[in-house]
């Protein structure tokens, strides 16, 4: 009896181990784990640190955290940390590396050039950006090489260590006057135009993007004369399981506050889960025409040609990267 018991665990071990022996088979590159858990990790964990130093104060625990924090702000004020080559190359050559299945970055029609006038434009957001990171640190489109400017929400460049992190890697604010400054100079740019509200709209397995509203890229495209290129990053919808209750609540608080109210778990916590491909499609150029003033009309037109491009680069790689019944939701 107690032996055919024995054996009889033997085969349920023996099937779990199967079931479950698709899961062990991939492990991503050391390197490049390093490299998105120090990035992601400081990203999440540096608005703990305000909000500690704030806390120990209020709390009558110690106003010691506080002064260094009033210190820090003062610092970085006058002494704003510079973009570094050496950061830039270091992470770099960390997120090359294979960190999902398989990670590409696939460029349609021609590629992109040093101070080409582009403005790769990337959805969906997802929870933390993995496309849009990764993208970054690849040789077809990273600083390095095609001297892309890459802007994010100034609302990161206020908070401490991720606000260094990013000016070393070159990274601006996509304010409006950061952004025409950069294209009065002709440089390459890349930016998620869903922003925070896109990140909000995240769901696990669906395709979402936060960008009928957005026109402002467009416009600054038409004053200057830039190309528009649709990028779409597909495995992105899977990257993190996230809580997507009371959603009407929460774009409202965003539209408040500006405050990116996304609740997310990935592989032991802040890491992306790891065992697909992640891809991302840099469809072919829509050349804007250079109108100094444009009107509401010219906006509208090119940004109906921007839209008709992102659903083009969705539907003519779904099948390949997703499944050939996926569907695009534009909000």
């Amino acid at each position: 009896l107690i032996s055919g018991r024995r054996t009889m665990a033997k085969k349920e071990i023996k099937k779990w181990v199967e079931t479950h022996e698709r899961k062990w088979k991939y492990h991503a590159d050391p390197v490049s784990w390093f490299g998105l858990l120090s990035f992601f990790g400081i990203w999440v964990g540096s608005p703990v640190i305000p909000v500690a130093c704030i806390g120990s104060a209020l709390a009558k625990y110690s106003n010691k955290p506080l002064m260094g924090l009033v210190a820090y702000y003062s610092y970085a004020y006058f002494f704003p940390a510079k973009p570094s080559k050496f950061v830039l190359w270091l992470y770099g050559a960390c997120l090359q590396r294979c960190y999902f299945k398989k990670q590409t970055v696939v460029v349609l029609g021609e590629e992109v050039k040093r101070d080409d006038k582009t403005l790769c434009c990337f959805h969906p957001h997802g929870a933390l950006s993995c496309g849009w990171t990764l993208a970054n640190a690849s040789r077809s489109l990273g600083s390095l090489t095609t001297n892309m400017r890459w802007l994010v929400a100034p609302l990161l460049f206020k908070i401490p260590l991720i606000n260094e992190v990013l000016r070393w890697n070159s990274v601006q604010s996509v304010t409006p006057k950061n952004f025409k400054r950069v294209m009065a100079l002709g440089e390459n740019i890349s930016i998620i135009p869903g922003g925070f509200h896109s990140a909000a709209l995240f769901q696990r397995n669906k395709f979402r993007c936060f960008v009928m509203k957005r026109k402002g890229f467009v416009k600054y495209a038409l004053q200057f004369g830039y190309k528009l290129r649709p990028c779409f990053s597909f495995g992105e919808e899977k990257t993190y399981y996230t809580v997507n209750a009371f959603e009407k609540l929460r774009m409202k608080l965003l539209a408040n506050n500006n405050m990116p109210p996304v609740i997310f778990l990935g592989k032991y916590g802040v890491l992306p889960c790891d065992d697909f491909e992640l891809t991302c499609i840099v469809g072919e150029p829509i050349q804007c025409p250079k109108i100094e003033k444009p009107t509401a009309a010219d906006v509208d037109k090119y940004h109906a040609l921007y839209i008709e491009g992102l659903r083009k680069v969705f539907d003519d790689h779904k099948a390949e990267y997703a499944h050939a019944d996926a569907v695009l939701e534009l909000e």
